[in-house]
């Protein structure tokens, strides 16, 4: 019970606990009353389960923060200077000309996230309701504009390159 609730606060404050981190384990099938997705398993890998979390959030969680772009060779250009090229520190969501920040979230999952934005750019303010999904070795990071339906996909660039 007490490794649950360290692992409930670490969540809501955005931290990764790695004891809080799934393990193939019996306990395991004694959740089977929550779906459990497991996705393109290493070969002699022990699977990682997705697990269900729905926990509140107000800020991207750490493995979250940082540039990423559509492709390496993007990642030294300025998010302000490319549609290429988006940041996400804190509560910020810079793209291109524009900046939202973060409303109300929800962790979906250890590697999903749904949260509102309210943006400002070019003279103007809207809200924008947007997910994002973590790859398996969190070095993918793919958009989803809820209202429109479209993915955008990119890679983490290096950490020099953060903001």
């Amino acid at each position: 019970m007490t490794a649950r609730l360290i692992c409930v606060g670490a969540s809501l404050l955005g931290v990764a606990v790695g004891s809080c981190l799934p393990v193939a384990s019996d306990q395991q099938a004694e959740a089977k009353s929550d779906p459990v997705t497991v996705t393109n398993p290493a070969p002699n890998a022990t699977p990682v389960a997705e697990v269900p979390l729905e926990i509140a959030i107000n800020q991207f969680p750490s493995g979250y923060q940082g540039r990423w772009a559509k492709s390496l060779d993007d990642c030294p250009i300025d998010p302000d200077h490319s549609e290429n090229v988006i940041s996400l520190q804190g509560r910020l969501l810079k793209f291109h000309e524009s900046a939202g920040t973060m409303t109300a979230g929800k962790r979906m999952t250890s590697k999903t996230i749904e949260a509102e934005f309210d943006f400002v750019g070019e003279g103007e303010k809207w809200t924008k309701s947007i997910g994002f999904e973590m790859s398996e070795n969190r070095q993918k990071l793919t958009r989803t504009d809820q209202d429109s339906g479209i993915d955008y996909h990119y890679v983490r660039c290096p950490k020099l390159m953060a903001g």
